[in-house]
């Protein structure tokens, strides 16, 4: 296995992402370090959010974090109240993904399936991120007005490195 300077091996089935730590944002980092771990993790993603950012639209790079996160065990629920087209794409790209189209009942339907779970949203929608627990953690796409005490806000570019934080600290080669 091919090494890069320093202690933190280079994985063989994701060699390009090798940095994706120093790329992630650090109030992401952590925000998220403490629940990057638990067994029972959710990551509720917001599409129609994903495809009004320019950056962070949601395409083949972001469908195989995704993709890597829901092998690395962590259930992806793909929340989509208008851009179904899209949500339905990405599912058929992340077959262990759950679809949900009201954003009222997608964390209850979450906690009624997995009453243990933690979950991680990615979202701009303010009622969404209003409506995670204590336990919860949010990333905020676009400004700092949804930041909160369980909530980093993130600019759109940013999200793709955070994915792959993730999946490198699920898949226990980030430190």
């Amino acid at each position: 296995m091919a090494t890069i300077d320093g202690p933190h091996p280079i994985h063989p089935a994701h060699p390009f992402r090798a940095n994706a730590r120093f790329y992630a944002p650090a109030q992401v980092i952590a925000l998220l370090r403490e629940i990057a771990r638990v067994p029972a993790l959710a990551l509720v993603v917001d599409v129609d959010a994903l495809e009004r950012s320019a950056a962070a639209k949601v395409d083949r790079v972001m469908t195989l974090a995704l993709d890597a996160l829901s092998h690395a065990d962590v259930q992806i629920v793909l929340l989509s109240r208008h851009d179904r087209a899209r949500a339905g794409w990405l599912h058929r790209g992340i077959p262990r993904s759950w679809s949900c189209t009201n954003d009222g009942a997608a964390l209850a339907n979450l906690r009624e399936r997995l009453p243990d779970v933690r979950v991680i949203a990615i979202s701009d929608d303010p009622e969404l991120l209003r409506a995670l627990v204590d336990r919860d953690r949010g990333i905020a796409l676009g400004g700092e007005e949804l930041a909160a005490a369980n909530i980093a806000a993130t600019d759109d570019a940013s999200l793709r490195a955070a994915l792959w934080w993730l999946v490198d600290v699920r898949s226990r080669v980030a430190p």
